[in-house]
């Protein structure tokens, strides 16, 4: 998850300059095409569009949280942040750290990771019907594509529940998006592979938090700032692992 989360983010940083800056002759093409796509009446294009919904609804949320309480609105902002940019083991650990209640932090985490899913996952979809390449996530799709590919014959033998545990199972680069493009590569349909998806997501969220909570709960007999400790280790973690995985 960690993998996949930067993965994500050091494309989409460059989303914006590979279309509007470095290729603006092919970028018309695309977003006109994009446009056609979002507006258009295909189940990935409505899941692309609740996608968009949702997020407004979230960002509308915290927005909405800041008029009641600003420490609040501070602290989902930060744990939506570390989330994306480290992975649901940073995100949770912050949720401890800043003293949010369990249920809290599984809803953040669940939510942001599901919208990351209806964004992401009808993109790919849209690039591979189109034979279009969207830039900013080319090498993310690639690499869920050779991890697929590499994993051919697991899925091949249990299928949906073969998906399901690779996308609860906590191996690297295994999160909801990577597991939402495979269910579309080995036949599954949108709304199966969006359940199993999302509901083998929400099972790994609650299992990190009950995990993560005792093990807070073993360490906080040894110093008072194991949650801190706990959150700038899988921090480093994730920024170590980028490293390694940027060198050639």
């Amino acid at each position: 998850m960690i993998d996949e989360s930067f993965c994500l983010f050091t494309h989409l940083s460059f989303f914006r300059y590979d279309f509007y800056r470095k290729r603006p002759h092919v970028c018309k093409y695309e977003r006109v095409a994009m446009l056609r796509f979002i507006s258009s009446s295909s189940t990935e294009g409505k899941i692309f569009t609740f996608g968009i919904l949702a997020l407004l609804a979230y960002l509308g949320a915290i927005i909405a949280t800041y008029f009641i309480s600003v420490n609040d609105a501070n602290t989902y902002v930060v744990i939506t942040v570390t989330n994306f940019l480290f992975g649901r083991a940073a995100g949770i650990s912050y949720g401890f750290s800043a003293g949010l209640d369990d249920t809290v932090i599984i809803l953040i985490n669940i939510i942001i990771e599901t919208i990351t899913v209806l964004l992401i996952y009808p993109l790919f979809v849209f690039s591979w019907k189109e034979s279009s390449k969207i830039k900013g996530l080319e090498d993310f799709f690639s690499k869920a594509k050779a991890l697929q590919l590499k994993y051919h014959a697991f899925f091949e033998k249990y299928g949906k529940y073969g998906l399901f545990l690779f996308v609860w199972f906590p191996f690297w680069m295994t999160g909801p998006v990577v597991g939402a493009i495979i269910g579309f590569l080995i036949g599954i349909k949108h709304h199966h592979t969006l359940i199993i998806v999302i509901s083998g997501t929400s099972l790994a969220i609650m299992a990190w938090t009950f995990f993560l909570k005792e093990l807070l709960a073993l360490l906080s007999n040894l110093s008072a700032y194991a949650p801190y400790i706990l959150l700038a280790l899988f921090i480093t973690i994730a920024m170590a692992f980028k490293l390694m995985k940027s060198k050639p």
